[in-house]
């Protein structure tokens, strides 16, 4: 009864996390500071209580992760040099939190073969920042670093999606994918070009890529627990 409770409290969760989601990307709440922030900012937390319900193991780096992840959000909805330098740094203390738990996830680590499945995602992420290089400041080092932890992880996902045909692997690969455009189209939208396509853009990506990765973690936990009672 209380696996069945625990699913549906999942089921109903995530079916809010997803309308949240649409309703903060197509609407515009800027005029409305007190609702864009308790709507844009229940997207995290809503991300933890599902993974809490979910998951059997609950992973400190993983909640850990999503709470930076959530600071950063609130860093960026000031538009400021300093608040912006801020929150490239916390992003990349997330990214960090999230290479790790990616980094022990896996069995195969031939580092020449995954650096050279993330070749393709670093050259993306480069373009990226190319694009915007006049308009970064300090926050462009941050950034970097962040693309290159991006990149590795999309290598790991990659190569592991390759030569291993599980569940988990899948999500991963989808999950970097979304990371690398969620970022790009970020940058575009924050530094760039500031059009309502782009903002719709970012928050949905940011959704369904941190969606993506809760599901690789669940996929990735259960793996663990059967390889446990083997």
């Amino acid at each position: 009864m209380k696996t069945l409770s625990s699913s549906s409290s999942v089921l109903i969760l995530t079916i809010i996390y997803f309308i949240v989601i649409a309703v903060f990307s197509f609407f515009d709440f800027s005029d409305f500071p007190i609702i864009n922030y308790i709507i844009g900012g229940s997207r995290i937390p809503l991300l933890v209580i599902i993974y809490f319900l979910h998951s059997h193991k609950k992973n400190v780096i993983y909640l850990s992760a999503l709470i930076l992840f959530f600071f950063a959000y609130v860093m960026f909805l000031e538009d400021t040099p300093e608040r912006s330098l801020y929150g490239s740094i916390i992003s990349l203390i997330y990214r960090f939190l999230i290479f790790l738990i990616v980094y022990n996830s896996i069995k195969n680590k031939n580092w020449f073969a995954l650096f050279l499945a993330s070749i393709p995602f670093f050259f993306t992420y480069l373009y990226f920042i190319l694009l915007i290089n006049e308009f970064l400041n300090a926050d462009i080092y941050p950034w970097i670093l962040n693309g290159f932890l991006t990149s590795l992880i999309g290598g790991i996902a990659l190569y592991n999606y390759l030569f291993e045909d599980e569940n988990k692997n899948f999500w991963l690969l989808i999950s970097s994918v979304l990371f690398v455009i969620q970022i790009g189209v970020f940058f575009i939208s924050k530094y760039y070009l500031n059009a309502p396509i782009f903002r719709s853009l970012t928050i949905l990506l940011f959704g369904v890529s941190n969606f993506t990765f809760y599901k690789f973690m669940i996929f990735n936990e259960e793996k663990e627990n059967d390889i446990s009672y083997s």
